[in-house]
């Protein structure tokens, strides 16, 4: 069921004013807004939360740490790698030099101990030169000891 309907009726305006003391000395205030045209908007149960605007600073300190240290490592990374192959350029220079040294004295000691070169050696500083002959060694048994 509805409510029947009421007459409206025309809006009173307000009476007037007597001037303030201000006024009649020659202040004056400034306007006051009227009433306003519409009703004031209810208060909503919970509070707004205003807008973000941005990410909060703790995640861009987060972020830049983050970032640093990712540069850090890289950085640190390629300086380790770089350094390893100066470290293996080196490794492989030094190898390369014992190989030689390692060839230089193993035809050193060959030439040295040819037994040519040993026999003008010893005819250079007046030693004699043995002679061919069988050498016999007498070797006990295990019998000969006993007896």
């Amino acid at each position: 069921m509805s409510v029947p309907a009421r007459r409206i009726d025309p809006v009173l305006e307000p009476p007037e004013r007597r001037a303030s003391p201000a006024t009649e000395r020659g202040v004056q205030r400034p306007a006051r807004p009227g009433p306003a045209s519409r009703p004031p908007a209810p208060s909503p149960s919970r509070p707004r939360r205003r807008a973000r605007r941005g990410a909060p600073p703790v995640f861009w300190l987060f972020s830049a740490a983050v970032v640093t240290a990712l540069v850090l490592g890289l950085v640190s990374l390629s300086t380790m790698f770089v350094q390893a192959g100066f470290q293996a350029d080196e490794v492989q220079e030094r190898i390369a030099a014992l190989q030689d040294r390692s060839r230089s004295l193993t035809l050193q000691m060959a030439q040295r101990s040819s037994p040519s070169r040993i026999a003008a050696w010893a005819r250079a500083n007046d030693l004699i030169v043995p002679q061919v002959a069988p050498v016999v060694l007498r070797v006990r048994s295990v019998e000969d000891d006993s007896a």
